[in-house]
């Protein structure tokens, strides 16, 4: 086979080939390129589970022009991190804070149906919005989101309903959703960093916490804190956001290998691993802190008291008559 150059094409070559023999790269190593992902939680979430897989696979699909480094639990908080974008100190981040309401009144309880209304209404229904808030407020490209499965209520003393919530100094991250939500059924959220939140709740600063369910176990807040509720209370929407910069230095097929290997596996690796966790979590948190630990509590009045608020935020948010929307957009089961 025949390669024609033109003199400029041969001149940026010779280039590249002495810049490595220069500095003793492998020619392969000319168009490979490293980047950062970072998650608050450690390594062994099934949300960096998942991202190993799936930049493992991407690294496999563009043959080692796409190599990352992951960087889970060391690197601060969720806003740490998300602020690190915005500097371009972190390509990739991984996590629920964005501080931004479009995102954050997602959180609120009882807000979607399931993880598949969720992600028919974040994908089909909202996404222009969503895409927009994220590059103006961080530079960064919105490139999908990771359903996580539900969040869940943690408690010291063991509730008989969600009304006895009422003036519990409840645990919340920084974000609208969780912290209206937890103030709407009576509590007094308290915002705590998730890496300090273990801290928090063995010194009393806190009596709960919400954060997703399938943290109970892995980071061991079991030993800080006794009652799980099993009822949904919000839904995990992990955001995947990149450095715009980072972004736009990828080819088109770079980019597109990214995206679209996260999209095909996100519907098994992400979302159904999750949910098909459920179960095993539950009956750990039982053996773990004593049976009946992992209570189900009867959630209609909560879901009742919930709806005013829920209308009232979308509507704030994204402009009149969105809840009615959201109530009725169809559910989806893949991410497409």
């Amino acid at each position: 086979m025949t390669i024609n150059l033109t003199r400029r094409q041969f001149g940026r070559t010779a280039a590249g080939i002495a810049a490595a023999t220069t500095v003793g790269a492998p020619l392969s190593a000319l168009a490979a390129k490293k980047l950062s992902y970072a998650n608050a939680g450690n390594a062994t979430t099934n949300s960096n589970t998942f991202a190993k897989a799936w930049l493992d696979e991407v690294t496999k699909r563009t043959g080692g022009d796409l190599t990352f480094q992951m960087f889970t639990g060391t690197k601060g908080g969720e806003k740490d991190l998300l602020d690190g974008v915005a500097l371009g100190t972190i390509d990739i981040y991984n996590g629920a804070y964005t501080g931004t309401r479009e995102f954050d009144i997602l959180y609120s309880p009882y807000f979607f149906r399931d993880g598949n209304h969720a992600a028919s209404v974040v994908n089909k229904l909202l996404p222009a919005k969503l895409d927009a808030v994220l590059e103006q407020r961080y530079n960064a490209k919105f490139m999908h989101v990771g359903r996580a499965g539900p969040w869940a209520l943690f408690t010291k003393e063991k509730l008989s309903s969600f009304a006895d919530l009422k003036g519990m100094k409840i645990r919340a991250p920084q974000i609208e959703g969780q912290i209206k939500g937890l103030e709407h059924l009576g509590a007094k959220p308290t915002v705590v960093p998730f890496n300090e939140l273990y801290s928090a709740l063995q010194q009393g600063v806190v009596d709960g916490m919400v954060t997703l369910a399938s943290l109970g176990v892995t980071m061991k807040f079991y030993e800080v804190v006794k009652h799980i509720y099993t009822n949904e209370f919000g839904f995990g929407l992990d955001k995947q956001v990149m450095n715009m910069n980072s972004w736009s230095s990828l080819s088109k097929s770079e980019q597109d290998n990214l995206t679209g290997t996260f999209i095909e596996m996100e519907p098994a690796g992400y979302f159904q691993d999750t949910m098909d966790s459920m179960p095993g979590i539950w009956a750990d948190w039982n053996k773990l802190n004593g049976e009946g630990t992992a209570v189900e509590l009867d959630a209609a009045a909560a879901q009742t008291a919930m709806e005013p608020l829920n209308r009232s935020l979308a509507d704030d948010v994204f402009g009149a008559g969105t809840w009615d929307k959201i109530v009725a957009e169809h559910i989806v089961p893949a991410l497409t």
